[in-house]
């Protein structure tokens, strides 16, 4: 019987030399001397000013479009009374 090691057991990195890309992929290896670097908190607080700004943008465009079709139905209900009105004369 074949026995795995316990889910919070450390694996062993692979030996440089010959590892595979089989096995790169299978165990965690980290990249030393990256240059980025970026605060969790400041991209949090970035990614949430992004959404506010997105939303706020959306609610402007709709309220916008909703004044003019506000504006269009007015001018329809007066076009309506109008017609209304000449039919009446008539």
């Amino acid at each position: 019987m074949m026995q795995t090691p316990a889910a919070n057991t450390p694996v062993a990195p692979a030996a440089s030399g010959g590892a595979t890309p089989d096995d790169r992929s299978t165990t965690f290896q980290p990249v030393e001397g990256g240059t980025e670097q970026h605060n969790g908190a400041t991209l949090l607080i970035e990614a949430y000013a992004i959404l506010w700004v997105i939303l706020m943008a959306w609610l402007l465009f709709q309220w916008r479009r909703q004044a003019s079709l506000g504006a269009r139905l007015d001018d329809l209900e007066r076009a309506i009374d109008r017609a209304a009105a000449n039919a009446d004369k008539k």
